[in-house]
């Protein structure tokens, strides 16, 4: 598979996680804060857990792709 490829799926992935993201953001912050966290800090760890996803699913997918 070609750099360009896996760079272009990467990129997608992340666009497509963070778009997704976004769009949940509002009622996910506010279930977070119900738990006491403020809003700042829940807007980050929504964040944090979609950029770990994202690079978790890509480099597994690397690995997996790169065996054949």
């Amino acid at each position: 598979m070609g750099r360009k490829i896996v760079l272009f799926g990467f990129w997608l992935l992340g666009y497509s996680l963070g778009f997704f993201a976004w769009l949940v953001r509002t009622p996910v912050i506010s279930w977070i804060m119900t738990l006491g966290i403020s809003s700042d800090v829940a807007g980050a760890m929504i964040r944090g857990l979609a950029s770990s996803i994202m690079m978790l699913v890509g480099v597994l997918l690397w690995s997996f792709l790169s065996r054949q």
